[in-house]
């Protein structure tokens, strides 16, 4: 009896094996990479790692019903990777290279008399809809942050903007759109996520923030090529946010951040500092009590170009943010000349989605 046992145990220790959760780290390191995007080939977003780089359960049942033939993994601190879909079933350990990037030491002067900081950047943002992405838009952007009350104003200079026609909205009258420039997270400043979470110092490289509520994990703070990179989970789907008004619902259960700071001191991240910004949202909304849900993604991010500090502001009319601009108004590609070392296209297989199905709202000529 106790051979079969010892039997059954090894049995089930084997399919454990087989079965068992990946998980995606840093090469030539055993530090795990959290809030990994995959994509499939068809340019879709299947889902995002956990905090710990866990693919989970749910997720890797999400994977193999897509059927997807191929996989995309993306991080902003890291270069984007594929890999076949039958190298990811025997491959329990998927590493990512990290980007190699040394900086210059850029100083600016801010005389205290300055009201404003201004950041220029190129802006992109990918609005998905049930596993199609539905909108995307790019450009170049110009933000004007008081130094006094840090309320922010936004001009776009230069855009494209491009649509799938074949893709419906939850009704002609009910729209939910929320591609568009991102605005800074609250959080995105040190000042805010001391006053918000815990924060427990590991070593010298990383910082983790802790739920007061709860004492978990919600995101790391750590030394990059001497520069700081914040990656929090504000909202999560083990406590999403409900919202419900004008006879829709919207279950906000997923919103993480990922930024860079020029600068290695926690207490030196702020908008100061920032030199990219990106944030992944996920939402299912539904219009009437017995409709289906539907699954809304969105990604957006911010790669700084130039910034200054200046007196006036340079416009009297701002744009709204996570707003979708029509038309597309631009007379360069700019978007061939993103001058930020944290710079990676997109997927190709978003851009040949992109290219083959979304219709570009013709520019001001």
């Amino acid at each position: 009896m106790t051979r079969y046992k010892f039997l059954i145990i090894l049995i089930l220790l084997s399919f454990s094996s087989i079965y068992s959760q990946h998980k995606i780290k840093e090469t030539f390191s055993e530090k795990f990479v959290p809030f990994v995007e995959i994509y499939s080939e068809k340019g879709d977003l299947i889902g995002v790692s956990n905090i710990n780089g866990v693919i989970s359960s749910e997720l890797e049942n999400k994977i193999y019903n897509s059927n997807a033939t191929n996989l995309t993994f993306v991080n902003s601190s890291y270069i984007t990777s594929e890999l076949s879909i039958e190298k990811f079933k025997n491959s329990p350990i998927i590493s990512l290279n990290r980007i190699s990037i040394e900086l210059d030491e850029v100083v600016i002067m801010k005389p205290k008399t300055y009201k404003y900081l201004k950041l220029k950047g190129y802006f992109r943002s990918l609005q998905i809809n049930e596993d199609r992405p539905h909108y995307f838009i790019d450009g170049i952007v110009e933000m004007y942050i008081s130094l006094k009350s840090d309320k922010i104003k936004m001009r776009i200079i230069s855009n494209r903007s491009f649509e799938n026609k074949s893709i419906n909205q939850l009704s002609p009258t009910y729209f939910f759109m929320v591609a568009g420039v991102p605005v800074f997270n609250e959080f995105a400043s040190f000042k805010n996520l001391n006053n918000e979470y815990n924060l427990k110092i590991v070593n010298n490289l990383k910082t983790t923030i802790l739920d007061k509520e709860t004492n978990l994990e919600k995101g790391t703070i750590s030394t990059l090529d001497n520069n700081s990179n914040l990656q929090l989970e504000i909202i999560s789907t083990l406590k999403p946010k409900i919202m419900k008004a004008f006879g829709m619902e919207t279950d906000y259960n997923n919103y993480t951040i990922n930024s860079i700071y020029e600068n290695s001191e926690n207490q030196k991240i702020n908008l100061e500092n920032i030199i990219y910004f990106k944030e992944i949202r996920s939402y299912d909304i539904k219009r009437k009590q017995k409709d289906k849900f539907q699954k809304v993604e969105s990604t957006h991010e911010f790669y700084l170009l130039e910034k200054e500090y200046v007196n006036e502001l340079e416009s009297k009319q701002f744009d709204d943010f996570y707003t979708f601009k029509r038309p597309s108004k631009f007379e360069e590609k700019y978007w061939d000349k993103v001058d930020n070392k944290y710079f990676q296209p997109l997927p190709k297989s978003i851009e040949k989605y992109i290219e083959e199905n979304l219709k570009l709202i013709k520019k001001i000529k």
